[in-house]
């Protein structure tokens, strides 16, 4: 179950950032709260038909709920739209090796809340994936402030909102299914909020000129569709894992993003430098998921012998 749930996520997690990328890069639709909110919609009109036929858990609505789950929900909706935005101005590959630093923030937020200290191979690793972002981020010919802004705020937001995937669940005591609808139903008003009064998009979106393209509109569904399939594997594997492991799975996943990236969508720009710290920060990701599953493996073996 723990491994199947690692790599159920890791593989919509792949899928959903190359849709989500051809939508910006092929179709070149500029409006990414737009594709944001109607992930939100779908995910919420998946959830009610799954309730319906009994899938989940049988949990009433109760509105008490909805202030203790806002802090994990306003993590998730920065993390969605900073991530589409990001993703809006860099290259895949970049993409990717920036995002590798939500581990670093992880694994503070653990020491911080939980007390689970890294090993000293487990920070070499780290610290390794970082330097690969510095040098990757330092020679990028295809630089974007706006990118690397928005990707750095989606990296604090994401080591949020898995942190407090967590907690909130021990807390509330609450099924994922449950704890998924809370999420997009507090969710949906911020984003909606945010569609309308922070931004031009739904102008746009009606001149728009590819709208009624049917090769666009599958893109699009699919790319809103996978976002509530991603939801549920992230909660499914944070919580019968740990925030870390999900984490480190995301590493794991990036060798085939990163790899993808560089050649389909034609918009990377290499220079020696820059993919050697692609090479270096893939390196680091790859060692640092390594060490983290044989620490589990040693610890777990550790407890069956002692029993």
């Amino acid at each position: 179950r723990q491994l199947w749930a690692c790599f159920a996520y890791a593989t919509v997690s792949i899928s959903l950032t190359m849709f989500n990328k051809a939508v910006f890069a092929v179709y070149e639709f500029r409006y990414p709260s737009t594709l944001t909110t109607a992930q939100i919609l779908i995910s919420l009109l998946f959830l009610l038909v799954w309730r319906t036929v009994g899938g989940g858990a049988k949990q009433r609505f109760d509105l008490k709920v909805v202030p203790k789950i806002f802090p994990m929900s306003f993590c998730w909706w920065i993390y969605v739209i900073s991530g589409v935005t990001a993703l809006r101005y860099l290259n895949v590959p970049m993409y990717s090796v920036f995002r590798r630093s939500t581990t670093m923030v992880v694994v503070i937020g653990e020491v911080a809340l939980f007390k689970k200290r890294p090993s000293n191979r487990a920070l070499f690793f780290l610290v390794t994936m970082c330097v690969g972002a510095i040098i990757a981020g330092a020679t990028d010919l295809t630089y974007s402030l706006p990118g690397y802004i928005m990707v750095g705020i989606c990296i604090v937001s994401t080591a949020g909102y898995l942190l407090l995937i967590r907690l909130t669940k021990d807390k509330l005591g609450l099924h994922e299914t449950s704890l998924l609808f809370y999420n997009n139903l507090v969710s949906l008003p911020l984003m909606g909020l945010y569609l309308v009064g922070g931004t031009n998009e739904l102008a746009g979106v009606l001149q728009y000129p590819r709208l009624y393209d049917r090769g666009f509109q599958l893109f699009f569904l699919i790319s809103a569709s996978q976002a509530f399939v991603l939801n549920l594997c992230i909660f499914y594997a944070t919580t019968i894992n740990s925030p870390l492991a999900t984490s480190v799975t995301g590493q794991l996943k990036d060798i085939l993003t990163t790899s993808l990236g560089l050649f389909i969508f034609g918009d990377v720009t290499l220079s020696k430098f820059n993919l050697l710290g692609l090479a270096v920060g893939l390196c680091g990701g790859i060692g640092y998921a390594v060490n983290g599953y044989q620490e589990k493996f040693r610890v777990e073996k550790g407890a069956i012998l002692k029993q």
